[in-house]
């Protein structure tokens, strides 16, 4: 999965991408790739692991997270 330092937008924390996608290419990695963030969308959910507000829209997740995956795999 793929999951920002803060849980946001994937590429917008402190995780080394560049190296991440690199190691993913290398070893010919062709299977799923998914986001994990969290979001106060499910309030019981986002109460039973301690989110208090959103680090971005969920939207905004997702929709730049995607380009920002298939940009990635591209190196």
């Amino acid at each position: 999965h793929i999951s920002e330092n803060d849980r946001g937008t994937p590429g917008s924390g402190q995780v080394n991408w560049s190296d991440t996608f690199r190691g993913l290419k290398e070893i010919n990695y062709d299977g799923w790739l998914t986001i994990e963030a969290f979001s106060t969308i499910i309030p019981e959910f986002a109460n039973a692991i301690n989110v208090w507000r959103d680090y971005s829209p969920a939207d905004e997740i997702y929709t730049k997270g995607i380009e920002f995956i298939k940009s990635g795999m591209e190196i």
